[in-house]
Formats: structure tokens, C-alpha cells, sequence
């Protein structure tokens, strides 16, 4: 169920942008190859940032964890 309201929800954003009637009504306008890859590049270095700041705290929470067993096994 919910696969099928994300792509109807998504039909519809696209058919406010795109469809030309529609466009008139919600003045919207629609994107162009720029506009699109630049929120593509956007969106990629946002998401290269987060997983390199989840790799980082994964990596000091896995160097905690082996110095408290180092010390605990001392």
C-alpha cells in the first residue's frame, strides 16, 4: 500500500510540473536538463556527506567497543 500512494503521489507531482493545463493552474513551470542535474548533484553530495558521517561514527563507536573489551579482558 504503501508503494502504491509514493507513486501516485509522485504521478501527480509530476503531473502539476509537466502537464501544460496544469501548469497554468498551480504556476508551475516546468524543469530543464540543468535545473534537474543540478538537484541530481544536489542531492548526491548531500547523501556522499551523510554516509561518509555514518561511516565515521560507526568507526568511533567500533574503536569504543574494542578498547572497553581490551580493558575489560586486562
Amino acid at each position: 500500500m504503501l508503494v502504491a500512494t509514493v507513486s501516485v503521489s509522485f504521478l501527480v507531482q509530476l503531473a502539476l510540473i509537466y502537464v501544460p493545463f496544469m501548469q497554468s493552474i498551480f504556476q508551475t513551470e516546468a524543469l530543464g536538463i540543468v535545473d534537474l542535474a543540478t538537484l541530481l548533484g544536489l542531492a548526491a553530495v548531500s547523501m556522499g556527506l551523510h554516509d561518509a558521517r555514518r561511516r565515521y561514527e560507526r568507526s568511533l563507536n567500533a574503536s569504543l567497543t574494542y578498547a572497553n573489551v581490551a580493558e575489560e579482558m586486562a
